[in-house]
């Protein structure tokens, strides 16, 4: 899922899609395309910008051609995904190469505001399904930090929180990717600022932090 601002992006009303039928259903289609995990992983994988072919999809989902060529057809038929340019392949056969269009994931509305919160939360839990199953499985090599708490703050003050949040993933993030070629290791970040009932009467900070004393 490419990075959507709420506040930026222009809401559609209902109505207002209801005049077009045709966009409204190719929307609709879209958005019922995402909910298999296959095709969230295809998109995913794409989202490096580099072109990929079936069989390049394939082994990276450790899934056969066929079975990929179903998920990838129905991308393409929405234009989530489209053909990037074909190449020569082996024994003749002409290679397609795909790559992710931003351009056309579905438009955001009202109406559409469970959907795309339910599944950012389905990748911060898969993201962190994945992490912990990885922290289980070894040694702690690597420095992490998990944890959650509530708070009581002024509506103004929580803005500019949020805002600095904002800057320091999207900092990082812009540092990290600057950075290819060098020695790097594959983590997962994952976060939220959401409301919560918690009266927060006592310490409600549930935070664990590691660091390996080498680094």
């Amino acid at each position: 899922m490419p990075y959507i601002s709420l506040s930026m992006a222009e809401l559609k009303k209902t109505e207002t899609a209801e005049t077009d039928d045709e966009m409204k259903l190719k929307e609709k289609k879209s958005k019922k395309v995402f909910r298999h995990p296959v095709r969230n992983r295809i998109v995913d994988i794409l989202r490096d910008g580099e072109p990929r072919t079936q069989q390049e999809l394939g082994a990276l989902l450790s899934m056969s051609n066929a079975a990929v060529h179903y998920h990838v057809k129905l991308l393409l038929e929405v234009g989530i995904i489209k053909l990037h340019r074909t190449r020569p392949g082996p024994k003749g056969i002409t290679e397609k190469l795909y790559t992710i269009a931003v351009e056309n994931w579905p438009d955001v509305s009202e109406d559409d505001l469970d959907y795309y919160l339910s599944y950012m939360v389905s990748w911060i839990n898969e993201r962190n399904r994945e992490g912990l199953n990885l922290l289980k499985s070894g040694s702690f090599s690597i420095p992490f930090l998990t944890g959650s708490y509530s708070a009581r703050a002024p509506l103004e003050e929580l803005i500019k929180f949020k805002r600095k949040v904002e800057d320091l993933f999207n900092e990082f993030y812009s540092k990290c990717e600057s950075l290819k070629g060098r020695n790097r290791i594959p983590f997962a970040v994952t976060f939220s600022m959401i409301p919560s009932r918690e009266k927060n009467k006592e310490d409600s900070r549930n935070i664990l932090e590691f660091e390996p004393e080498h680094l």
